[in-house]
C-alpha cells in the first residue's frame, strides 16, 4: 500500500512540475503543496504517514511486528488516497 501511494504521489508531483529526491522529500512536497493548501485531506495525509512509518518499521527494525489489523485499517484510506491523486491528475 505504501509504495502504491508513494508512486501515485510522485506522479502527481511530476505532473505539477515538482521533483523530490527521497521518500521524505515526497512527503514534504505533498504537505507543502497539497495538504497545507487544502487540496488533499489531512486525514489522507495522516494515513499516508502511517503507511510510511509501517514501511520504515518493516524495513529497518530487526524484530518488527505489523499486525493484520494495522494493515487492514489502512486499506480503504490507501484506496481513497490513490483515487484522490488520480482525480487531481486527470482534472488538470
Amino acid at each position: 500500500m505504501y509504495y502504491a501511494c508513494f508512486y501515485a504521489t510522485i506522479a502527481l508531483l511530476l505532473n505539477d512540475g515538482f521533483e523530490a529526491r527521497s521518500h521524505n522529500g515526497v512527503r514534504t512536497l505533498l504537505g507543502q503543496h497539497y495538504v497545507n493548501e487544502g487540496i488533499i485531506d489531512k486525514e489522507l495525509s495522516q494515513a499516508y504517514r502511517k503507511m510510511f512509518n509501517l514501511r520504515q518499521t518493516g524495513d529497518y527494525d530487526d524484530l518488527a511486528v505489523v499486525t493484520k489489523d494495522e494493515v487492514l485499517d489502512l486499506l480503504e484510506p490507501a484506496k481513497d488516497f490513490i483515487k484522490t491523486i488520480e482525480q487531481l491528475i486527470n482534472n488538470q
